[in-house]
């Protein structure tokens, strides 16, 4: 059979008040490796293809007009709740004959209303495995639910496919904030996920998988020497959470230097460190971590549900500081109890704590996240906004603000503001 495999185009997809403009003015790629772990997955005898609309930066006509100029058998569809309308053109549009499955992080909450719009069948959680039997089986229309527990059994992800060119995803150019913060001059830069998941409850976080699934270090390195044979000098480990079993994150370290791996590495995570774990890090060519700090008072990390202190936001800083660990940090501004003068004090506090590369989003009602649903119950939104979305989704749709117009322009000004001491200071 022939198989495409898509992301969904950023035509159409809902606006969000929540990351200024700053941060999106570098055009880094990420490989797509969902709809990639998939084809990987795909046992022999299938004439697969990829059309990774988004980063190609494809309208939603030319998404389509890609489709049926392969004329597949099977499209099967990556999707995520902002890029819904996106996803309904297609469904509507692409040729009656084409069999349509979906999966990604939209269809865990909204299977049955993506069914309504045209799919034909549904992949919730890991498609991986599921959508290769569903594929050799006649692919039967129904809701599909496969959640792997041990992912080491899964094979690791192929960069290789006719027609899909990684030279595109090889961060290598550009100016801006990426330069100061990737090191740009040489970079050869490929991700990877080495886990699954996120254990942790922040109140605005829209993360699916609560449970923490891990590869294991043998197999991450794996993963990580066969992006070196790619050409890559760069990785970055993609994880929600890379460092909270710390005992794996040593081993990581001893299985690199055991190879005599010669790169530099970069991981996302969570802002708790000790000495002994830095030390490790850094003598594997970890060379920068990123971490949700998300706010610098003690009140309103109590209210995002963050399960760490001050303090040892300080001590995770102090020990990067230390060992020459450059630190990206994600900040939120917006929470109800945050105050005036936390905001102006704001640039200050991380400059004490010695973080030259922060990040200032806006708090924002995520589908499906605890804030969102507290905002029902507390009668800030009268309907389900989101549900009301996936059934019917539309173009560029903008969800109510959760607060008054002029403290929005407040937080979009503050964090200009602060952009402009960090970047351009």
């Amino acid at each position: 059979m022939k198989v495409m495999l898509i992301t969904l185009p950023k035509e159409g997809e809902t606006k969000d008040f929540t990351t200024p403009a700053f941060y999106f003015s570098d055009p880094v790629r990420y490989i797509p490796l969902g709809i990639l772990a998939v084809a990987t997955s795909i046992s022999g005898g299938h004439d697969i293809r990829i059309l990774d609309a988004d980063s190609w930066d494809l309208s939603i006509d030319e998404t389509i007009e890609r489709i049926h100029a392969f004329a597949p058998d099977v499209l099967g569809i990556s999707a995520v709740t902002r890029k819904a309308f996106a996803m309904s053109e297609i469904l509507k549009r692409v040729d009656a004959s084409i069999i349509k499955a979906v999966g990604g992080p939209h269809v865990t909450h909204y299977a049955e209303e993506t069914m309504q719009l045209g799919s034909d069948a549904i992949f919730q959680h890991d498609g991986d495995r599921t959508f290769n039997a569903w594929l050799n089986s006649g692919c039967p229309k129904g809701v599909y639910g496969d959640y792997i527990k041990d992912i080491n059994s899964m094979p690791l992800i192929k960069r290789d496919f006719p027609g899909f060119d990684l030279s595109d995803y090889m961060l290598s150019g550009g100016d801006g904030k990426e330069s100061q913060i990737f090191q740009k001059d040489s970079l050869k830069l490929l991700v990877m996920f080495s886990s699954k998941g996120c254990p942790f409850q922040c109140v605005f976080c829209d993360v699916q998988d609560k449970e923490f699934r891990f590869l294991s270090p043998h197999r991450v390195v794996d993963e990580m020497e066969y992006l070196l044979s790619l050409g890559a000098n760069t990785i970055h480990v993609l994880d929600d959470c890379f460092n909270i079993n710390r005992d794996r994150v040593i081993k990581v370290c001893e299985e690199i230097k055991r190879r005599n791996l010669k790169f530099q590495w970069s991981c996302r995570g969570r802002a708790t460190l000790d000495s002994y774990t830095a030390r490790a890090l850094t003598s594997a060519g970890c060379f920068r971590l990123h971490v949700g700090i998300e706010s610098l008072d003690p009140t309103v990390l109590k209210w995002m549900n963050k399960k760490i202190s001050i303090e040892e936001i300080k001590v995770f800083c102090d020990i990067c500081n230390e060992y020459n660990i450059k630190i990206v940090a994600y900040f939120v501004l917006g929470a109800p109890m945050e105050t005036r003068e936390y905001r102006k004090k704001l640039p200050d506090m991380i400059r004490k704590l010695g973080i030259k590369y922060p990040y200032f989003n806006i708090l924002y009602p995520a589908a499906n996240a605890k804030y969102y649903r507290d905002l029902m119950a507390d009668g800030t939104y009268k309907i389900d906004h989101w549900q009301a979305f996936a059934e019917k989704p539309v173009p560029n749709y903008e969800i109510p603000l959760p607060r008054s117009r002029e403290l929005q322009n407040e937080l979009e000004e503050t964090a200009e503001r602060c952009i402009k001491i960090f970047y351009f200071g």
